[in-house]
């Protein structure tokens, strides 16, 4: 049996992992900061796991005896925080990661898929951005990202190390953060309070629902592929199309409310290329954005 440890795995993206990791089998080990009794994504899974309650700096030699792959998704990604706390969050997002690639080191048949960010690439011109664009991240979580993501890729190219490095698009889905923008949209659509959007609507971004990026992460693994994969939808969705959809799928009398435009937001669109990730394992998002849009809107509903 391939034994998994997920650094981070008390999160939205790793409550979804754990699931389709214990689906095929697999032996799974969740390291997090969150105490076991407050990690309410993971409760329903506790049985079937185990529980490190240890931060990604603290782990050591004997937590990844027989270790096939760590899937590592620890991270300080609250926005407001990285704005407000540049440093703790540069720190948080970078010295665990330093941690485990050293541990790599005296491990070489361990794997590691890193999660990076879409956030690496900052604002590029050239749509959909393929994998060798630049990294030039416009804000202190991005740059904290870009830094974790050449890190893993030095260790791969100086040590050898099999290192995947996941670009992800915005994640959305059942248990996410009620703070994002999806979420957000829902929330207002079900209470047929008015839809609340910064500028005209027309800036637009990449989303994948979170499913897709799971599927990803156990393909990989299962063709033990190395590099540097943009794992999306691949095409642009602009906040009104987003707002559309949700009201389709709510049924909602919401009106829509246009605010002052977000800082920096006015103009802004980008789409990942994922041809690499179909070419090399055959990617492709099976639940469309409808399709996405529809199974959160009927987990928020029963909230």
């Amino acid at each position: 049996m391939k034994k998994f440890l997920v650094v981070g795995g008390s999160g939205f993206l790793g409550s979804h992992l754990i699931k389709s990791l214990i689906d095929e089998q697999i032996d799974v080990t969740v390291s997090d900061i969150i105490g076991p009794e407050s990690a309410l994504r993971t409760k329903p899974y506790m049985d079937s796991i185990h529980y490190l309650w240890k931060s990604a700096e603290d782990l050591n030699d004997e937590d990844l005896v027989n270790v096939d792959c760590i899937v590592f998704l620890a991270a300080q990604a609250d926005v407001p925080l990285v704005l407000s706390s540049p440093k703790y969050s540069f720190y948080v997002n970078t010295s665990g990661l330093i941690n485990v690639l050293e541990l790599l080191r005296n491990k070489q048949n361990t794997r590691l898929v890193y999660m990076s960010s879409k956030n690496v690439y900052g604002k590029s011109t050239n749509l959909p951005i393929v994998e060798e664009e630049p990294l030039r991240p416009t804000d202190p979580y991005g740059a904290s990202k870009a830094a974790a993501d050449l890190m893993c890729q030095s260790y791969s190219s100086s040590f050898g190390l099999p290192i995947t490095i996941i670009r992800s698009s915005g994640l959305f889905g059942p248990y996410s953060r009620l703070q994002q923008a999806i979420p957000i949209f829902i929330k207002q659509a079900l209470e047929n309070s008015p839809i609340t959007i910064e500028g005209d609507g027309s800036q637009s971004t990449d989303f994948n629902y979170v499913q897709n990026l799971v599927n990803s992460i156990i393909s990989i693994t299962n063709n033990e592929l190395s590099g540097v994969y943009n794992i999306a939808y691949g095409k642009e969705y602009s906040v009104k199309e987003i707002v559309d959809t949700v009201l389709e799928k709510t049924n909602s009398s919401s009106s829509i409310k246009n605010l002052p435009w977000r800082s920096g937001e006015k103009g802004m669109k980008l789409s990942l290329s994922i041809d690499k990730a179909k070419r090399d394992f055959g990617y492709s998002p099976k639940v469309s954005f409808e399709e996405g849009i529809e199974n959160t809107v009927q987990w928020m509903r029963n909230l």
